[in-house]
């Protein structure tokens, strides 16, 4: 062990910090003009902070899945209706949100979504599209937001979706055509309203959220048109 006291340890690192920083350029020589490209693409970032973002999961979550795995392990085991109704979206609830998560199989055969029917107050201002997702996003002039996404899983890649403030707001069972579907509603009108249900042929995950009343959501999801690829 070297004779190096603690004391004289930090003294070094705070001198080390200090010739750091020296060597700096002032901030006046720290100007730098971003190209239009990253604007544009920061600008989409806080576009989606503002709506219902998705995100990896908490580590948390992950413990809740193992414990989950393990205690129904047995009964997947056995029971070939239990190990049908496990496989595919998985609603989990993490403190203040809810994920949706994959499990099982893949997606034999990837699809494009896109709304059919949007009401005439909402102007769109943004459309992406990935290999595992996409979506399209609309904006009334008070500012509110409509929100439309649809994911999958491949071999290659997974996908989750998760909703922010769930926990506060109600919840029900509802129904797009004949698959039920999950509806988050705030009756307040402090949240937007959402809707999240899958397509059974794709294993596709939808999702739907805008300050519209439930039959109008409902309407909307029954329109959109799938296409492939």
């Amino acid at each position: 062990m070297s004779g190096i006291s603690d004391e004289r340890l930090r003294q070094a690192v705070c001198e080390a910090g200090e010739l750091l920083d020296a060597s700096l350029p002032s901030l006046d020589q720290c100007c730098h003009i971003f190209s239009m490209t990253f604007e544009k693409k920061m600008a989409k970032l806080l576009r989606r902070r503002r709506r219902l973002p998705v995100y990896r999961g908490l580590q948390r979550a992950a413990c809740l899945f193992l414990a989950f795995l393990l205690g129904g392990a047995l009964l997947l085991s056995t029971n070939a209706q239990a190990r049908e109704a496990f496989f595919g979206w998985v609603k989990e609830q993490i403190e203040s949100t809810f994920d949706y998560r994959f499990h099982g199989g893949v997606a034999k055969t990837t699809y494009r979504y896109r709304l059919a029917a949007v009401p005439p107050e909402y102007q769109e201002v943004d459309r992406y599209a990935d290999e595992t997702m996409g979506g399209e996003v609309y904006e009334n002039d008070a500012g509110e937001y409509l929100d439309f996404s649809y994911r999958y899983v491949t071999e290659a890649s997974e996908s989750m979706l998760t909703l922010f403030f769930a926990d506060e707001m109600e919840q029900k069972t509802v129904f797009v055509h004949d698959v039920s579907a999950d509806y988050y509603f705030d009756q307040t009108g402090t949240h937007s309203n959402a809707l999240v249900w899958t397509d059974p042929e794709t294993n596709a995950l939808l999702a739907l959220s805008a300050y519209l009343a439930e039959d109008d959501l409902i309407h909307m999801a029954e329109q959109i048109i799938r296409e492939e690829k």
